[in-house]
């Protein structure tokens, strides 16, 4: 939900109560022991030059040419940030508000957010709106988060627009009004924003009285998840399971849903496992089944692991001992092979934080058991 230059945290799925719990969960994160902890300078750095700390900071984030360090990417923008760049400080914002590379400290993210939107950086105004929508690290003030989105709307900014729409949507901060909601989400969506998109789609699986249209439904889910929006993959890969003559030459609900689990979604492994049990596609898989859901309950923890309890149960039941431990080295050979399940890919930036359940009225497969 909190946004930033080069990272982008998760915008909350529609339904969701976007603003009762923390903006993203940073246990997945592995921080440094303190923020004031100084990393070794990296070959071809400490030259001082604003640029080169930048990218060197965004290179630890993202693991480009470098292993992924989560002290490393706070030391650099750190630098770049006490130099006085508006992103930098932001970024570090972000970093302070989830304990990434340093110690959580939403007081602390709040004003380096303050810094960085006195520079005129955007997205630190959207962070702070949202500090002060839910009272993260200040004094709880509605009315002032909803006006400094509406700054940002002024300015046909698209995700302050999706946001917004949020808020509208949920009555945060003021009166419901889903009208207005929708037409901030149509205004951003017609800018391409992946978030926007996606919750437009979820409006026309039949959300709540509104108007039922799976085409539209699918066409922008699938112009999100083409832009690599994790929900939407999850969203669009659940749409083709029930109806699959909605998919594409190039696409399926396999595909989609694939790709979500390949990017952190517990549920969409969920999915891929219900599959496989029931046989949806081919004949019933157990071995797969196993497979994904064990991947998920890995991945999702104590809600993933509850969920899939009864099934889980009858694996074990199902398979001997060589073939629990040989789907056990399975499991720990896909973690290892995915090591970023706390980030989501929108681009070619990050999405970081754990998402909500993607609500999908119109289908029956979101249960497990």
């Amino acid at each position: 939900m909190f946004v930033h230059t080069r990272a982008r945290t998760a915008n909350t799925a529609l339904l969701a109560l976007v603003l009762a719990s923390a903006a993203v969960n940073g246990q997945n994160f592995e921080p440094g022991p303190a923020d004031t902890r100084v990393a070794a300078t990296p070959a071809g750095g400490g030259e001082g030059n604003l640029q080169k700390e930048l990218r060197l900071g965004g290179d630890y984030l993202a693991g480009r040419g470098v292993s992924r360090d989560p002290a490393q990417a706070a030391y650099w923008y750190r630098k770049a940030a006490d130099q006085g760049d508006p992103g930098a400080q932001n970024e570090i914002g972000f970093f302070y508000s989830i304990g990434f590379g340093v110690r959580e400290d939403q007081a602390e993210a709040v004003k380096w957010y303050e810094r960085a939107m006195a520079g005129g950086c955007a997205e630190a105004k959207l962070n702070l709106a949202v500090a002060y929508l839910k009272g993260t690290g200040i004094r709880q003030d509605g009315r002032l988060g909803i006006d400094l989105l509406q700054q940002l709307v002024k300015k046909n900014d698209p995700v302050a627009e999706d946001y917004l729409g949020l808020v509208y949507y949920l009555g945060v901060g003021t009166g419901s009004d889903k009208v207005m909601a929708e037409k901030l989400f149509a205004r951003a969506a017609k800018q391409h924003n992946p978030p926007a998109e996606y919750d437009m789609g979820v409006l026309y699986l039949g959300g709540e009285g509104h108007v039922t249209d799976l085409p539209k439904a699918a066409a922008l889910l699938r112009s999100s998840a083409k832009e690599g929006y994790v929900p939407a993959m999850h969203a669009l890969g659940l749409l083709l399971v029930n109806h699959p003559e909605l998919a594409e030459s190039d696409d399926s609900a396999h595909t989609w849903l694939d790709k979500a689990a390949d990017a952190g979604s517990w549920r969409a492994a969920v999915i891929l496992g219900i599959v496989s049990r029931d046989g949806k596609y081919g004949p019933r898989d157990t071995a797969t089944a196993c497979l994904w859901f064990s991947i998920a309950a890995k991945v999702g923890g104590d809600p993933a692991a509850k969920l899939l309890h009864t099934d889980l149960a009858n694996c074990r039941k199902a398979m001997d001992r060589a073939t629990l431990d040989a789907e056990s080295q399975q499991v720990e050979a896909w973690l290892a092979a995915h090591p970023h399940r706390d980030l989501y890919v929108l681009g070619n930036r990050l999405l970081a934080g754990n998402y909500p359940a993607v609500e999908v009225p119109v289908l029956d497969l979101t249960e497990a058991n």
